[in-house]
C-alpha cells in the first residue's frame, strides 16, 4: 500500500492559461489497485487533475506504468448531503431541542428554587448532597408532562451517571469487571480492524513476532471477553428475578418483563446505528476513506435484522449491520428463553437444574459437533478460514453455556443470601485453580497461532468447553466478591469510580468501534505497529469511546430510561 501524500495533492490549485482561454482544476486523489504477479495486491496513491475520471486514470496507467491496474477509487472531496443524512440530521436536531428544554426546565423550575432557598437557609449545619435535588422535587412536584420533559435534561442525567451510589445489595464487584472487560474487547478491537483495513506496514514481520510472546496471549485471544458479558448477564438476570420472584410469591408482569429489556436496549441502539449509518461518510476524509461508509448498502437490507435481534443468525461473509451488535442478538435471545430456566429454579429447584444442564450439555455437544464437521480453527490467527469461524462464532447454540453459568451462580448467590464463610485455606485453593484454569483457556491457544495448529478434535473439544469454563472462572470471582471471600480484589473491583463507567459500558460497546473506524480510516500515513504505538492507540480508543458513550447515553439512553419510568410510574398509579 503506497499511499504518497494525500494533503499536498488536495491542496493543488492550478491556474493556467493557454490560447487565451484560462483553465483552472485543481488536485484529485486517487487509489489505483494492481495484481502483482497474481500473489499480491498494490494499492497506489496517484494525484491527478480533478478534470479526470476514474476510466481516463485507469487508461492512463494501463498505458504507461501499472500495466495490470483493475481498478480506481476516487474518494470524493466535499460531498453534498443525500436525503438518508438530511433527515438524520433533522431528528439530532429534534433530539437537541428537547434536551435544551429539559434542561432549561429542570433547572428553572425544577432546581432554580431550591438553591434559591439553600442559600438563604444559612444555618443548616449540613446539606446532604442530592438536597437540591430532593428539595426541589418536594416544592415542585411536576406531573406526567413535567416528568416525560424532565427525563431529557441533561442536568439531572448527567448527575445520574456520574453518581457512585448504588443500592443495597449491589453486587459492587460486578461494576469493575465490567468496565476492565470493556476495555479488553476495546484492546482487541483496536489490534484486530487495524489489520483488518490494511492499513499497517509490519504487518507480515510484527504479526508473528508479537504470536510468539506468550504474553501477547490475552491480546490475539480476547474473545473469552465477550464471554464475561454473557456471564455478567446470566447472573445478574437470575439473581435480581429470584428477589422479584419472591416478594411477588411467584408471580411476575411477564410483558413487563420483556417490553422493559427491549426498551433499555432498542432506542440507543437503532439511533446509534442509524446516526453512525447515515452521517458516517461525511465526517471525515482522505486516501483510503469509504465512500459510502463501513457498511454494506447503508444496512438498507439488514438493519431490520438488528431491530428484531436475530442478525446473528443471518451472517452471509462481512454484511452484517454493525458486525459487533451480534452479541446484543445473543443476549436478547437468551433473556427470551430465560423464563424456561428461571421458573423452574424458583418453584422446583431439581427440575430447574435438570432443565438448565439439559441446555449446558446440548449446546456444548452442538458446538463440539459443528466445529469438528467444519474444521473450524480454535483461533482466527492459526490460519484457519476465518470467515467460517466467525459465522459459527456468532450462533447462540454456541455462544449460551457461560450465560447457563451465570444464571446458576446468580441462583447460588439469592440462595446464599451473599453469606458463605469458606475456609481460608479452601478460599486461597478455589482462587489458585480457577486462576489456572483461566489461564489455561487464555494461553492454551499459544503452539495453535505459532504453527502447530491443533487438531480437529482436539480444536472442537477447546472450542466446545473453553467458554463455560471462562464463564465459571468469571462466575467464581463474583460469588466470591459478593460473599466476602474476594479480599483485595473484591476492593479493587469494588471501587467507586468504576460505577459510572459501568454505567456507560453498553453505549462503549456500541461506539467504540465507530471510533476506531474514523481513526483509521481518516489515516493518510500507514501504521507501524510497535508496544508503544499499540499502547498510545489502545489508551485513546478507550477514553474517545467512552466520551462518545457519554454523549450518547445523555442523548439517547437515559432520556428513553427517563421516559418509561415516568409512564410506568403513572400506570402503576392507576392500578
Amino acid at each position: 500500500m503506497w499511499i504518497g501524500d494525500y494533503d499536498e495533492c488536495m491542496s493543488i490549485q492550478a491556474n493556467t492559461e493557454r490560447d487565451k482561454k484560462k483553465y483552472t482544476f485543481k488536485g484529485q486523489f486517487c487509489v489505483a489497485s494492481s495484481n502483482v504477479n497474481n500473489i499480491a495486491v498494490l494499492n497506489l496513491g496517484v494525484c491527478v487533475p480533478n478534470s479526470c475520471s476514474k476510466t481516463d486514470v485507469m487508461i492512463l496507467l494501463k498505458t504507461t506504468v501499472l500495466p495490470t491496474v483493475y481498478s480506481v477509487s476516487c474518494p470524493e472531496h466535499d460531498r453534498p448531503l443525500d436525503t438518508r443524512a438530511t433527515i438524520v440530521l433533522v431528528v439530532c436536531s429534534i433530539f437537541i431541542a428537547f434536551l435544551v428544554i429539559g434542561t432549561c426546565y429542570d433547572v428553572i423550575v425544577i432546581q432554580w428554587p431550591s438553591w434559591s432557598k439553600d442559600e438563604d437557609d444559612s444555618n443548616a449545619s449540613e446539606i446532604d448532597e442530592n438536597t437540591h435535588l430532593i428539595n426541589g422535587q418536594a416544592h415542585n412536584t411536576p406531573g406526567l408532562l413535567g416528568k416525560l420533559i424532565l427525563s431529557f435534561s441533561v442536568y439531572t442525567n448527567i448527575t445520574k451517571i456520574l453518581s457512585t451510589t448504588q443500592g443495597a445489595g449491589s453486587l459492587t464487584a460486578i461494576n469493575g469487571i465490567r468496565f476492565i472487560t470493556m476495555t479488553w474487547v476495546i484492546l482487541g478491537h483496536t489490534m484486530i480492524f487495524a489489520l483488518q483495513f490494511g492499513v499497517v506496514d509490519n504487518t507480515s514481520r510484527w504479526l508473528p513476532d508479537h504470536l510468539n510472546r506468550i504474553s501477547f496471549g490475552p491480546i490475539y485471544n480476547a474473545f473469552p471477553a465477550v464471554d464475561t458479558f454473557f456471564a455478567l448477564s446470566g447472573l445478574l438476570l437470575t439473581y435480581l428475578m429470584m428477589k422479584e420472584l419472591k416478594t411477588n410469591n411467584g408471580k411476575l408482569n411477564w410483558p413487563m418483563f420483556y417490553f422493559h429489556r427491549f426498551w433499555r436496549l432498542t432506542p440507543p441502539y437503532m439511533l446509534i446505528l442509524m446516526v453512525y449509518v447515515s452521517l458516517f461518510p461525511y465526517i471525515g476524509e482522505g486516501p483510503g476513506w469509504p465512500r459510502d461508509g463501513p457498511e454494506v448498502n447503508y444496512c438498507e437490507h439488514s438493519w431490520h435484522r438488528n431491530f428484531l435481534y436475530v442478525n446473528n443468525l443471518f451472517v452471509n461473509g462481512y454484511d452484517m449491520c454493525m458486525a459487533w451488535s451480534w452479541y446484543l442478538a445473543n443476549d436478547m435471545q437468551f433473556y427470551v428463553i430465560s423464563p424456561l430456566i428461571l421458573l423452574p429454579l424458583f418453584h422446583y429447584h431439581l427440575v430447574g437444574v435438570g432443565i438448565l444442564l439439559a441446555f449446558l450439555v446440548g449446546s456444548t455437544i452442538a458446538c463440539g459437533v459443528l466445529s469438528a464437521h467444519d474444521d473450524l480453527p480454535a483461533s482466527i490467527f492459526d490460519g484457519g478460514n476465518s470467515q467460517n469461524f466467525f459465522n459459527e462464532y456468532v450462533k447462540p447454540w454456541n455462544r449460551i453455556t457461560p450465560y447457563l453459568i451465570g444464571m446458576y451462580a446468580g441462583y447460588l448467590l439469592y440462595k446464599t443470601d451473599c453469606k458463605v464463610r469458606i475456609n481460608r485455606f479452601v478460599n486461597i485453593f478455589a482462587w489458585l485453580a480457577f486462576t489456572a484454569v483461566a489461564c489455561t483457556v487464555l494461553y492454551g491457544l499459544h503452539k495453535d497461532v505459532t504453527g502447530d495448529r491443533l487438531s480437529t478434535d482436539v480444536a472442537a473439544l477447546y472450542t466446545a468447553t473453553h467458554r463455560m469454563v471462562w464463564g465459571a472462572c468469571v462466575c467464581w470471582v463474583i460469588f466470591a466478591c459478593a460473599t466476602g471471600n474476594g479480599g483485595i480484589i473484591n476492593t479493587i473491583l469494588s471501587w467507586k469510580g468504576f460505577v459510572p463507567l459501568s454505567r456507560l459500558t453498553y453505549c462503549a460497546y456500541l461506539v467504540h468501534p465507530i471510533v476506531i473506524y474514523y481513526y483509521l480510516a481518516r489515516r493518510q500515513r500507514l501504521i507501524h505497529l510497535s508496544d508503544t504505538e499499540v499502547t498510545y492507540e489502545f489508551l485513546g480508543h478507550v477514553v474517545l469511546s467512552y466520551a462518545v458513550a457519554f454523549v450518547a447515553s445523555l442523548a439517547f439512553e437515559s432520556p428513553m430510561m427517563g421516559l418509561e419510568k415516568a409512564l410506568l410510574k403513572r400506570k402503576e398509579r392507576k392500578r
